[in-house]
């Protein structure tokens, strides 16, 4: 099996916090890695809008929203 897929099985195996935990930090690992926009498997403008998100949430411009509610203005999940 591939590695990383082995790897992604165990972390949704993990409760919620501690994936949390790990997307947090993987998180911060790419936005603190110079390289990681130049990478080509990258989308460095997905970064850019998850950056500037992150910026208006942290400031009050925006509110979160929670999974079900992005879902329903998304028409995501089953249909």
């Amino acid at each position: 099996m591939n590695p990383i897929t082995e790897l992604e099985k165990e972390v949704l195996a993990l409760p919620a916090a501690e994936r949390e935990q790990l997307a947090t930090a993987g998180w911060e690992s790419l936005v603190n890695d110079p390289g990681a926009l130049s990478d080509p498997d990258i989308d460095p403008e997905g970064i850019d809008i998850a950056l500037q998100r992150d910026a208006e949430l942290e400031s009050g411009a925006i509110q979160a929203i929670s999974h079900a509610e992005f879902t329903r203005r998304t028409g995501g999940g089953d249909e």
